[in-house]
Protein backbone atom coordinates (compact mmCIF):
# COMPACT_ATOMS: atom_id res chain seq x y z
CA UNK A 1 0.00 0.00 0.00
CA UNK A 2 2.90 2.34 0.76
CA UNK A 3 4.34 1.74 -2.73
CA UNK A 4 0.95 2.44 -4.30
CA UNK A 5 0.71 5.68 -2.30
CA UNK A 6 4.15 6.74 -3.52
CA UNK A 7 3.22 6.02 -7.15
CA UNK A 8 -0.02 7.96 -6.81
CA UNK A 9 1.84 10.83 -5.15
CA UNK A 10 4.30 10.96 -8.02
CA UNK A 11 1.43 10.98 -10.51
CA UNK A 12 -0.21 13.83 -8.58
CA UNK A 13 3.00 15.85 -8.76
CA UNK A 14 3.34 15.05 -12.45
CA UNK A 15 -0.23 16.21 -13.12
CA UNK A 16 0.37 19.38 -11.14
CA UNK A 17 3.61 20.04 -13.01
CA UNK A 18 1.95 19.42 -16.33
CA UNK A 19 -0.69 22.00 -15.53
CA UNK A 20 1.98 24.70 -15.51
CA UNK A 21 3.02 23.86 -19.05
CA UNK A 22 -0.47 24.06 -20.42
CA UNK A 23 -1.29 27.35 -22.16
CA UNK A 24 -2.84 29.94 -19.90
CA UNK A 25 -4.91 31.42 -22.72
CA UNK A 26 -8.57 31.53 -21.81
CA UNK A 27 -10.95 29.11 -23.39
CA UNK A 28 -13.80 29.76 -25.79
CA UNK A 29 -15.94 31.34 -23.10
CA UNK A 30 -13.18 33.42 -21.51
CA UNK A 31 -12.60 31.14 -18.51
CA UNK A 32 -9.46 29.21 -17.54
CA UNK A 33 -8.16 26.75 -20.10
CA UNK A 34 -10.14 23.47 -19.46
CA UNK A 35 -7.06 21.27 -19.97
CA UNK A 36 -5.23 23.16 -17.26
CA UNK A 37 -8.19 22.83 -14.91
CA UNK A 38 -8.49 19.10 -15.53
CA UNK A 39 -4.78 18.57 -14.84
CA UNK A 40 -5.06 20.37 -11.53
CA UNK A 41 -8.20 18.42 -10.57
CA UNK A 42 -6.45 15.14 -11.36
CA UNK A 43 -3.46 16.26 -9.30
CA UNK A 44 -5.68 17.19 -6.36
CA UNK A 45 -7.60 13.90 -6.53
CA UNK A 46 -4.45 11.84 -6.68
CA UNK A 47 -3.05 13.86 -3.78
CA UNK A 48 -6.10 13.14 -1.61
CA UNK A 49 -5.92 9.42 -2.38
CA UNK A 50 -2.21 9.44 -1.59
CA UNK A 51 -2.81 11.05 1.81
CA UNK A 52 -5.55 8.52 2.63
CA UNK A 53 -3.36 5.58 1.68
CA UNK A 54 -0.45 6.96 3.71
CA UNK A 55 -2.76 7.34 6.71
CA UNK A 56 -3.78 3.69 6.41
CA UNK A 57 -0.14 2.61 6.24
CA UNK A 58 0.80 4.67 9.31
CA UNK A 59 -2.07 3.82 11.69
CA UNK A 60 -2.90 0.32 12.93
CA UNK A 61 -5.19 -1.18 15.57
CA UNK A 62 -4.38 -3.97 17.99
CA UNK A 63 -6.64 -6.22 20.08
CA UNK A 64 -5.82 -7.58 23.56
CA UNK A 65 -3.63 -10.67 23.35
CA UNK A 66 -1.96 -9.62 20.11
CA UNK A 67 1.58 -8.49 19.34
CA UNK A 68 2.74 -6.55 16.28
CA UNK A 69 6.19 -7.26 14.85
CA UNK A 70 7.36 -4.08 13.11
CA UNK A 71 9.42 -4.86 9.99
CA UNK A 72 10.91 -2.16 7.80
CA UNK A 73 11.32 -2.16 4.02
CA UNK A 74 14.68 -3.94 4.28
CA UNK A 75 13.18 -6.88 6.20
CA UNK A 76 14.79 -6.01 9.54
CA UNK A 77 12.71 -6.06 12.75
CA UNK A 78 12.52 -2.69 14.46
CA UNK A 79 12.76 -2.82 18.25
CA UNK A 80 10.51 -4.96 20.44
CA UNK A 81 7.04 -6.12 19.34
CA UNK A 82 4.21 -3.75 20.17
CA UNK A 83 1.66 -5.22 22.61
CA UNK A 84 -0.22 -1.96 23.30
CA UNK A 85 -3.98 -2.25 22.90
CA UNK A 86 -5.83 0.18 20.64
CA UNK A 87 -4.50 2.42 17.85
CA UNK A 88 -0.81 3.09 17.26
CA UNK A 89 1.26 4.92 14.66
CA UNK A 90 4.25 3.67 12.68
CA UNK A 91 6.29 4.84 9.73
CA UNK A 92 4.53 4.18 6.42
CA UNK A 93 7.38 2.03 5.13
CA UNK A 94 7.14 -0.30 8.17
CA UNK A 95 4.86 -3.39 8.07
CA UNK A 96 3.00 -4.47 11.23
CA UNK A 97 2.87 -8.28 11.28
CA UNK A 98 0.26 -9.87 13.57
CA UNK A 99 1.12 -12.51 16.15
CA UNK A 100 -1.43 -14.07 18.50
CA UNK A 101 0.10 -14.46 22.00
CA UNK A 102 -3.06 -15.72 23.72
CA UNK A 103 -3.54 -19.37 24.68
CA UNK A 104 -3.75 -21.43 21.51
CA UNK A 105 -4.60 -25.05 20.83
CA UNK A 106 -2.99 -27.66 18.64
CA UNK A 107 -5.50 -30.46 18.03
CA UNK A 108 -4.79 -33.93 16.60
CA UNK A 109 -7.89 -36.12 16.51
CA UNK A 110 -9.48 -38.79 14.33
CA UNK A 111 -8.75 -38.51 10.64
CA UNK A 112 -7.71 -34.87 10.94
CA UNK A 113 -10.89 -33.68 9.23
CA UNK A 114 -12.98 -33.69 12.42
CA UNK A 115 -14.03 -30.51 14.20
CA UNK A 116 -13.00 -29.82 17.78
CA UNK A 117 -14.97 -27.13 19.65
CA UNK A 118 -15.96 -25.51 16.38
CA UNK A 119 -12.52 -25.49 14.72
CA UNK A 120 -10.81 -27.85 12.33
CA UNK A 121 -8.15 -30.15 13.75
CA UNK A 122 -4.50 -29.39 13.04
CA UNK A 123 -3.84 -32.99 12.08
CA UNK A 124 -4.94 -36.60 12.44
CA UNK A 125 -4.56 -38.84 15.49
CA UNK A 126 -0.99 -39.74 16.42
CA UNK A 127 0.07 -43.38 16.22
CA UNK A 128 2.38 -44.48 19.05
CA UNK A 129 4.07 -47.66 20.21
CA UNK A 130 4.30 -48.58 23.89
CA UNK A 131 7.01 -50.43 25.80
CA UNK A 132 5.44 -53.81 24.93
CA UNK A 133 5.63 -53.01 21.22
CA UNK A 134 1.85 -52.60 20.89
CA UNK A 135 0.57 -49.77 18.69
CA UNK A 136 -2.20 -47.37 19.67
CA UNK A 137 -3.74 -44.14 18.40
CA UNK A 138 -3.81 -41.01 20.56
CA UNK A 139 -6.17 -38.05 20.26
CA UNK A 140 -4.19 -35.14 21.72
CA UNK A 141 -4.92 -31.49 22.50
CA UNK A 142 -2.01 -29.22 23.48
CA UNK A 143 -2.55 -25.69 24.79
CA UNK A 144 0.37 -23.27 24.51
CA UNK A 145 1.20 -19.56 24.31
CA UNK A 146 4.02 -17.36 22.98
CA UNK A 147 5.82 -15.06 25.40
CA UNK A 148 5.43 -11.42 24.34
CA UNK A 149 9.13 -10.70 24.78
CA UNK A 150 10.04 -13.56 22.41
CA UNK A 151 7.73 -12.73 19.50
CA UNK A 152 10.48 -10.91 17.58
CA UNK A 153 12.79 -13.93 17.93
CA UNK A 154 10.00 -16.25 16.79
CA UNK A 155 9.46 -14.10 13.71
CA UNK A 156 13.18 -14.01 12.90
CA UNK A 157 13.40 -17.81 13.16
CA UNK A 158 10.11 -18.85 11.56
CA UNK A 159 8.48 -15.91 9.80
CA UNK A 160 4.68 -15.66 9.80
CA UNK A 161 2.71 -17.37 12.55
CA UNK A 162 1.38 -20.13 10.31
CA UNK A 163 4.92 -21.04 9.30
CA UNK A 164 5.84 -21.04 12.99
CA UNK A 165 3.02 -23.50 13.70
CA UNK A 166 3.96 -25.74 10.77
CA UNK A 167 7.71 -25.78 11.35
CA UNK A 168 7.86 -25.92 15.16
CA UNK A 169 4.58 -26.57 16.97
CA UNK A 170 3.12 -29.30 14.77
CA UNK A 171 6.37 -31.17 14.20
CA UNK A 172 7.47 -31.14 17.86
CA UNK A 173 4.09 -32.25 19.18
CA UNK A 174 3.87 -35.23 16.86
CA UNK A 175 7.48 -36.22 17.60
CA UNK A 176 7.17 -35.96 21.40
CA UNK A 177 3.79 -37.71 21.58
CA UNK A 178 5.14 -40.63 19.52
CA UNK A 179 8.09 -41.11 21.88
CA UNK A 180 6.38 -40.55 25.25
CA UNK A 181 4.58 -43.96 25.60
CA UNK A 182 7.78 -45.94 24.88
CA UNK A 183 8.53 -46.03 28.60
CA UNK A 184 5.08 -47.39 29.58
CA UNK A 185 3.64 -50.88 29.20
CA UNK A 186 0.22 -51.38 27.62
CA UNK A 187 -1.48 -51.65 31.00
CA UNK A 188 0.32 -48.53 32.21
CA UNK A 189 -0.72 -46.56 29.12
CA UNK A 190 -4.35 -47.45 29.84
CA UNK A 191 -4.15 -46.75 33.58
CA UNK A 192 -1.57 -43.94 33.90
CA UNK A 193 -2.85 -41.38 31.44
CA UNK A 194 -1.95 -38.49 33.75
CA UNK A 195 1.70 -39.53 33.97
CA UNK A 196 1.96 -39.74 30.16
CA UNK A 197 0.44 -36.25 29.85
CA UNK A 198 3.02 -34.90 32.32
CA UNK A 199 5.86 -36.58 30.40
CA UNK A 200 4.69 -35.02 27.12
CA UNK A 201 4.30 -31.56 28.69
CA UNK A 202 7.77 -31.75 30.29
CA UNK A 203 9.50 -32.72 27.04
CA UNK A 204 7.70 -30.03 25.02
CA UNK A 205 8.61 -27.46 27.69
CA UNK A 206 12.29 -28.34 27.30
CA UNK A 207 12.15 -28.12 23.50
CA UNK A 208 10.22 -24.83 23.42
CA UNK A 209 11.93 -22.96 26.24
CA UNK A 210 14.48 -21.22 24.01
CA UNK A 211 11.82 -20.39 21.41
CA UNK A 212 9.76 -18.56 24.06
CA UNK A 213 6.79 -20.93 23.87
CA UNK A 214 5.07 -21.97 27.10
CA UNK A 215 3.17 -25.27 27.46
CA UNK A 216 -0.13 -24.63 29.24
CA UNK A 217 -1.58 -28.15 29.23
CA UNK A 218 -1.57 -31.51 27.46
CA UNK A 219 -4.75 -33.60 27.29
CA UNK A 220 -5.05 -37.14 25.92
CA UNK A 221 -8.66 -37.06 24.75
CA UNK A 222 -8.73 -40.67 23.57
CA UNK A 223 -6.45 -43.72 23.65
CA UNK A 224 -7.42 -46.35 21.08
CA UNK A 225 -5.87 -49.82 21.10
CA UNK A 226 -6.98 -52.68 18.77
CA UNK A 227 -10.04 -54.64 19.97
CA UNK A 228 -8.04 -57.75 20.88
CA UNK A 229 -5.73 -55.68 23.09
CA UNK A 230 -8.69 -54.08 24.83
CA UNK A 231 -10.23 -57.53 25.41
CA UNK A 232 -6.98 -58.82 26.94
CA UNK A 233 -6.91 -55.78 29.17
CA UNK A 234 -10.51 -56.40 30.26
CA UNK A 235 -9.70 -60.05 31.01
CA UNK A 236 -6.65 -58.99 33.02
CA UNK A 237 -8.76 -56.52 34.97
CA UNK A 238 -11.36 -59.21 35.75
CA UNK A 239 -8.64 -61.61 36.86
CA UNK A 240 -7.13 -58.92 39.05
CA UNK A 241 -10.56 -58.26 40.58
CA UNK A 242 -10.98 -61.95 41.40
CA UNK A 243 -7.52 -62.05 42.97
CA UNK A 244 -8.28 -59.03 45.11
CA UNK A 245 -11.61 -60.57 46.13
CA UNK A 246 -9.95 -63.88 47.08
CA UNK A 247 -7.27 -62.07 49.06
CA UNK A 248 -9.92 -60.11 50.91
CA UNK A 249 -11.85 -63.29 51.75
CA UNK A 250 -8.65 -65.02 52.92
CA UNK A 251 -7.73 -62.06 55.11
CA UNK A 252 -11.25 -62.04 56.57
CA UNK A 253 -11.02 -65.78 57.37
CA UNK A 254 -7.61 -65.32 58.97
CA UNK A 255 -8.87 -62.45 61.10
CA UNK A 256 -11.93 -64.51 62.16
CA UNK A 257 -9.72 -67.47 63.11
CA UNK A 258 -7.41 -65.21 65.07
CA UNK A 259 -10.38 -63.74 66.90
CA UNK A 260 -11.60 -67.23 67.84
CA UNK A 261 -8.14 -68.21 69.07
CA UNK A 262 -7.95 -65.07 71.17
CA UNK A 263 -11.44 -65.67 72.55
CA UNK A 264 -10.70 -69.31 73.40
CA UNK A 265 -7.44 -68.33 75.07
CA UNK A 266 -9.24 -65.70 77.10
CA UNK A 267 -11.85 -68.25 78.27
CA UNK A 268 -9.12 -70.75 79.13
CA UNK A 269 -7.22 -68.13 81.09
CA UNK A 270 -10.40 -67.15 82.94
CA UNK A 271 -11.21 -70.79 83.82
CA UNK A 272 -7.63 -71.35 84.93
CA UNK A 273 -7.75 -68.34 87.22
CA UNK A 274 -11.16 -69.41 88.56
CA UNK A 275 -9.95 -72.95 89.27
CA UNK A 276 -6.84 -71.61 91.01
CA UNK A 277 -8.98 -69.38 93.22
CA UNK A 278 -11.30 -72.21 94.48
CA UNK A 279 -9.37 -73.39 97.55
CA UNK A 280 -10.84 -75.90 100.08
CA UNK A 281 -11.90 -73.22 102.60
CA UNK A 282 -13.67 -71.28 99.87
CA UNK A 283 -15.44 -74.39 98.58
CA UNK A 284 -16.49 -75.31 102.15
CA UNK A 285 -17.88 -71.83 102.69
CA UNK A 286 -19.87 -71.93 99.40
CA UNK A 287 -21.21 -75.36 100.47
CA UNK A 288 -22.49 -73.94 103.74
CA UNK A 289 -23.96 -70.88 102.04
CA UNK A 290 -25.87 -73.13 99.68
CA UNK A 291 -27.35 -75.13 102.59
CA UNK A 292 -28.51 -71.93 104.26
CA UNK A 293 -30.23 -70.70 101.13
CA UNK A 294 -32.05 -73.98 100.67
CA UNK A 295 -33.14 -74.00 104.29
CA UNK A 296 -34.47 -70.45 104.13
CA UNK A 297 -36.71 -71.50 101.24
CA UNK A 298 -38.33 -74.21 103.40
CA UNK A 299 -36.67 -77.07 101.64
CA UNK A 300 -35.77 -80.31 103.32
CA UNK A 301 -32.07 -80.89 102.88
CA UNK A 302 -30.54 -84.28 103.52
CA UNK A 303 -26.80 -84.25 104.07
CA UNK A 304 -24.88 -87.56 103.91
CA UNK A 305 -23.62 -88.62 107.31
CA UNK A 306 -20.18 -89.46 105.95
CA UNK A 307 -19.71 -85.79 104.97
CA UNK A 308 -19.89 -86.48 101.22
CA UNK A 309 -20.54 -83.77 98.75
CA UNK A 310 -23.88 -85.12 97.51
CA UNK A 311 -26.93 -83.23 98.80
CA UNK A 312 -30.53 -84.40 98.54
CA UNK A 313 -32.93 -81.48 98.21
CA UNK A 314 -36.64 -82.09 98.84
CA UNK A 315 -38.57 -78.97 97.84
CA UNK A 316 -41.23 -77.66 100.23
CA UNK A 317 -44.85 -78.28 99.31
Amino acid sequence: MFIIAIILGLLALAALGASFFISQEPGRYGDVNPARRIARLVSAGLGVVTVILLAFTMVYAQDPGEAKVLKNWSGAVEGQPDTTEGFSVKAPWVDAIDYDIRNQQAVYIGSGNDDYNGRKADGPQITVQDKDGVSANFDVVVRYSIRADKVADVYRDFGQQQAFRDRLINQDIRSVVRNAPSGFTTIEVLTKRGEIEKAIAAELGIRWEKAGVQVESVALQEIRYPDDVKQRYADAQNARTEIVKAQAELEAAQISAQQKVVQAQAEADANSKLAASLTDPILRQRYLDTLKELAKAGNLVVVPADGGNQIINIPAK
